[in-house]
């Protein structure tokens, strides 16, 4: 090989390293390109506030972002490049999932609500959508399945729908003790004008005006507590005892013992009616000819076996209502008596016993009874 043929190899060899050099530079700058532009990918996809996925035409997993592992409890590693289905011992292969992956995709998203119990994470709502997306250079085909956890909203959404459902039968059951509670008034009166043959129009008046203010007593604390199941016994007997001193202005000492005892509204207002005839009529008649110092009358209410158990007394002379229940059967009754045989055995389905020992001891059991306005639904049982 002569000088000029060797000195053409050698620009040819030349030539063809710096090709060669200028090819590697460019094939690691597009290489760079691309790792730039999928890390770029992967951190717009992690950045998204709800998990996501990124699944190939054969539904296996290209990308996940973080949120995505930390809903579900899951790791990279059992996730990237496996069938979304069966991957982790099949944590997404149920129904919904199934029929979500089999739909149609196209720019328009498919979305799904999913109810379940995750052997990971316990029971969730979740709202799942997938959508495609078609890559125009190579003709790849790519979907995008967003689940958002909606279990918080899900929960307060029934917490609503429950509390309005509970408004509802509330205001229905308002309705519904009012209307009983007038005529509970109605047949006292209708009751009451049969003696007025007997008794003074104001005697007459004054015995409903008590009777109206046992029932508004109950209802008066429904309205300051706000109360719409069993309520407290305890402040409407006091306001209702409050109200029958002021009213007989008599000097007689009322002495109230009361267990924290809760009571239906219908139970409520048949107690305080029982007490107002039974107080009121020792007001009027147990201190006639009575020539001790004190005027007493002493109401406990005990709590026992799931009983209520009430006892009224007094040290008086020994007058009033309390007769009516010691005389023997078919003896001239008066309307108070007929009233509370009434009220505790047909009413509250209870017991009444009198004794005398000096003055009248009342004695009144029954049973409490279960509130039926509303089924008792916790929200655990709703989000179980």
């Amino acid at each position: 090989m002569n000088d000029k043929a060797a000195a053409k190899y050698d620009e040819d060899v030349i030539r063809i390293i710096n090709q060669l050099k200028n090819e590697i530079i460019e094939r690691k700058w597009a290489e760079k390109k691309s790792r730039d532009a999928l890390d770029y990918a992967e951190s717009i996809i992690d950045s998204v506030k709800h998990p996501l996925v990124v699944l190939d035409e054969t539904k296996k997993v290209i990308s996940a972002n973080l949120a995505f592992y930390d809903l579900f409890n899951l790791t990279p590693g059992i996730v990237l490049g496996q069938n979304f289905l069966t991957m982790a011992d099949g944590f997404f292969d149920f129904k919904e999932m199934q029929q979500l992956l089999e739909k149609k995709q196209g720019p328009e998203p498919q979305v799904i609500d999913i109810y379940r119990n995750f052997h990971l994470i316990g029971r969730k709502y979740l709202k799942a959508a997938i959508q495609g997306l078609q890559y125009n250079v190579k003709h790849l085909r790519f979907s995008f399945l967003t689940i958002e956890d909606v279990t918080d909203q899900k929960i307060a959404e029934m917490k609503l729908r429950k509390a309005l459902e509970d408004k509802s039968i509330l205001i229905r059951e308002v309705h519904h003790r009012v209307k009983n509670n007038l005529q509970i008034l109605s047949s006292l009166l209708s009751l009451q004008i049969t003696t007025l043959s007997d008794e003074s129009p104001f005697q007459v008046l004054q015995e409903a005006q008590t009777r109206i203010m046992a029932i508004g007593a109950v209802h008066e604390s429904l309205s300051d507590k706000g109360q719409v199941g069993k309520i407290p016994i305890e402040e409407p007997i006091r306001r209702m005892i409050e109200g029958l001193d002021a009213l007989f202005d008599d000097n007689i000492q009322v002495s109230l013992t009361i267990d924290p005892i809760f009571l239906t509204i219908n139970q409520a207002t048949l107690l305080c009616l029982v007490l107002n005839e039974i107080v009121s009529n020792s007001h009027k008649y147990s201190f006639q000819n009575h020539t001790g110092s004190e005027k007493r009358i002493f109401i406990e209410i005990k709590e026992s076996n799931n009983q209520v158990v009430l006892t009224i007394s007094d040290n008086g002379s020994g007058f009033g209502i309390g007769q009516d229940r010691l005389k023997a059967e078919g003896g001239d009754y008066s309307l108070g008596f007929i009233l509370i045989k009434n009220l505790v055995e047909q009413q509250l389905l209870g017991q009444w016993n009198v004794k005398r020992l000096g003055g009248l001891i009342h004695e009144i059991r029954f049973g409490i009874e279960e509130d039926q306005t509303i089924p008792p639904v916790s929200v655990e049982e709703l989000s179980s």
